[in-house]
């Protein structure tokens, strides 16, 4: 009995960290399509799902917690839709840097257009078999089928001196020895990663059992029997095939194998791979397909890890977009799950969340003095990997329980000299093991993350820069213009004092004084200009609410020629309970919601004005006050944004602005506001008894 070279926990641990390789062909073209605008997913999808390495590695990403918030994604068509074509095309790339790293030269090297053309002819069949069976996910088949076999990829690459002997062995031989050197076949090694990957149970299972007997598969799930068959008839052909099991006839099978085989030659020739289809085996490919692996190497060598992981990176403009946009490529890259970022701030690193599923990371306070902590070494050493609590202090184990992760990747993102603050991404014991022996593209992935996080914070403060100089040239101009303004209006002030005193007694002086009022108002509301950038005051006073709405219409009447066709109606409550509020607010509230009504009226119509009394039992009662029109009603589009600036409609010098100002004044009240509208409007606005409306507010 051969010797068992592998233990389980010890294969598992290889296979977490190990890097599928890529058929070259494929990867071109992913990356061609990528950088087409023209194409759609679909196309890419159509590539991608001709490559077995490729496409787990798109299943895997798409599942990590920056992409993925619990969802099984069952299809790379989904996949592709939260990843983006950016994203994809890195994934391809990077397939190609590690496989070109040398793992798959020399002794290692093994005959993957083989493998290739086994998977694909096996996921052409499997979703040709679930539309046979009336199976509804076909496409779950179909990559499934093309996934199938993806453990001896894994085991290749956990293992390449071990394995590549065994790589195209005989299906029987493959199991035994498999069994025998590495204590777990293929299929269990398949089952396991798409586990790990967090793939649906069923399609995990697909690529457990697709070896069992096919008495055992019998009862199994449809899904699970269709890998099994297209397995089965990609090696075998019809071969030993009891058709009646899967409720199809042997005359129906030999066509679904044939019109498969048909595609497979067609996506070969696609892509320049010459195959011998004839007699259901497929020859291995000839030293025609090393120039596309040379032509991939010269590609995959002028775009390094470190700077197309961080591509996505570079492109934002924010300094947290930036950070983001690193941890999403750390995920890919290094296979990292929920991350934290450690600012560096008054001689400590604080804790920040990434990902907004824990707050209190937000409580994490590293002192840099602290002795205790070697996640603080990763401000002069790039690259600290943190794997176990017995060597840790309080405060890093309390980053490793927080992020529930077994251990932590730590990068300190240093430019210029100057350290910025440290990376700290959660990794599973299986990947942290792999991790150990690529100190370079750490450190490269580290340093490029640095810049690029640099430049965003360079941008960051250029905006920043920016927007004050606007900022303080408007406050200028408001400056001006309040002083250009501030004469006339007192001019017009003295003029209506003198006027008043020569009609004082007269039936005209009540229309002086509400005159010199509104312009009290006026110059109260240019102050607010003028203070912009502190919070809106609110100053309270006990009002008549019923004499405030009279007094306000008399005044649009005397300003607002347009009122001369509207009948006002009053529904006014009499013997209100006191109010105290805002007198200067309350009267632009009522000014723009009667204006407004006013303006939907052109021809003439009601405008009814209403007071009541809410009583509310144990707590504060309301007053509510009603501002209705027999108009058309306010058009849907206005409906959506109706405390919100719009375009107006109405020309001359209406801005379009008047319910936004009635939205910013109600909140600043601390009170409410509803809109009925249909044959007409109706606003209701809420005021609070008796209370101040900041502390409502607040």
């Amino acid at each position: 009995m051969a010797t068992v070279l592998e233990a389980p926990a010890t294969i598992h641990q290889k296979l977490a960290a190990a890097r599928l390789p890529a058929l070259p062909q494929v990867v071109l073209q992913v990356m061609q399509q990528c950088e087409d605008e023209a194409a759609g997913l679909a196309e890419i999808a159509a590539i991608i799902g001709q490559d077995a390495a490729i496409s787990a590695q798109v299943m895997r990403v798409a599942h990590t917690p920056y992409y993925n918030r619990g969802r099984t994604l069952a299809s790379l068509n989904q996949a592709l839709a939260v990843l983006g074509t950016q994203t994809v095309r890195r994934i391809a790339l990077n397939q190609a840097i590690f496989e070109l790293l040398g793992r798959f030269q020399g002794a290692a090297r093994v005959d993957l257009v083989r493998f290739w053309c086994h998977a694909l002819l096996c996921a052409l069949l499997a979703q040709r078999i679930a539309g046979e069976l009336a199976y509804p996910r076909a496409e779950e088949a179909y990559l499934a089928g093309l996934l199938h076999d993806i453990g001896r990829l894994a085991l290749l690459a956990a293992a390449p001196e071990d394995y590549a002997p065994l790589f195209d062995s005989d299906e029987e031989t493959l199991l035994a020895e498999e069994r025998s050197r590495f204590g777990l076949t293929h299929a269990e090694a398949g089952g396991w990663l798409a586990e790990r990957w967090r793939l649906a149970p069923l399609f995990c299972d697909s690529l457990r059992y697709h070896h069992e007997d096919a008495a055992r598969v019998r009862d199994a799930h449809p899904l699970v029997q269709i890998v099994h068959l297209a397995n089965h008839m990609s090696r075998r052909g019809l071969a030993d095939i009891d058709a009646g099991i899967w409720g199809l006839d042997t005359a129906r099978l030999a066509s679904l194998l044939a019109t498969a085989h048909d595609t497979l030659r067609q996506s070969a020739e696609a892509f320049g791979i010459p195959l011998n289809v004839a007699e259901q085996a497929i020859v291995q490919s000839t030293a025609d397909t090393e120039p596309v692996i040379t032509t991939l190497a010269q590609a995959a060598e002028l775009r390094l890890l470190a700077g197309s992981a961080c591509h996505e990176a570079a492109c934002q403009e924010t300094e947290r977009q930036a950070l983001l946009a690193i941890v999403r490529s750390a995920g890919l890259v290094f296979g990292a799950g929920r991350s934290a970022w450690l600012d560096l701030s008054d001689g400590k690193l604080c804790g920040v969340s990434l990902d907004d599923q824990d707050d209190r990371l937000q409580e994490i306070r590293i002192p840099l003095s602290a002795a205790s902590s070697r996640v603080t070494q990763a401000m002069k050493q790039p690259v600290i990997l943190l794997a176990s609590e017995a060597d840790l202090g309080l405060a890093d184990r309390h980053l490793l329980h927080l992020l529930a992760s077994p251990a932590l990747l730590c990068l300190g993102l240093t430019h210029a000299g100057e350290c910025m603050g440290i990376l700290v991404l959660a990794l599973d014991a299986a990947t942290a093991d792999g991790l150990r022996v690529r100190q370079t593209p750490m450190s490269s992935f580290a340093a490029e993350a640095a810049r690029c996080l640099a430049a965003a914070r360079a941008r960051t403060q250029a905006l920043s820069e920016a927007r004050n100089a606007v900022e303080e040239a408007h406050r200028s101009r408001v400056r001006e213009v309040m002083h250009e303004v501030a004469n006339p209006l007192g001019v017009v002030h003295n003029y209506l004092a003198l006027l008043r005193e020569r009609l004082d007694g007269d039936a005209s002086a009540s229309e002086i004084d509400l005159m010199r009022e509104e312009l009290r108002r006026v110059s109260g509301i240019l102050e607010q200009l003028r203070l912009s950038e502190r919070p809106a005051s609110v100053t309270l006073e006990a009002l008549d609410l019923n004499a405030l709405i009279r007094q306000v219409v008399d005044f649009c009447r005397k300003g607002k020629p347009e009122m001369a066709r509207v009948e006002t109606h009053y529904r006014l409550e009499e013997a209100l309970p006191p109010i105290r509020s805002d007198r200067n607010k309350l009267k632009q509230i009522l000014i723009n919601l009667i204006f407004n009504a006013v303006e939907a009226m052109p021809g003439g119509g009601r405008l009814i004005l209403s007071t009541a009394y809410w009583h509310s039992g144990r707590q504060q009662g309301q007053i509510e006050v009603g501002v209705e029109d027999t108009g058309p009603g306010i058009p849907d589009e206005v409906l959506q944004q109706l405390y919100s600036p719009v375009s107006t409609r109405k020309g001359g010098t209406h801005a379009g602005v008047g319910l936004a100002i009635v939205g910013r004044l109600v909140a600043e009240l601390g009170a409410v506001i509803q809109c009925h509208t249909g044959a007409g409007t109706r606003f209701k606005l809420l005021l609070p008894l008796q209370e101040d409306p900041m502390r409502a507010q607040a």
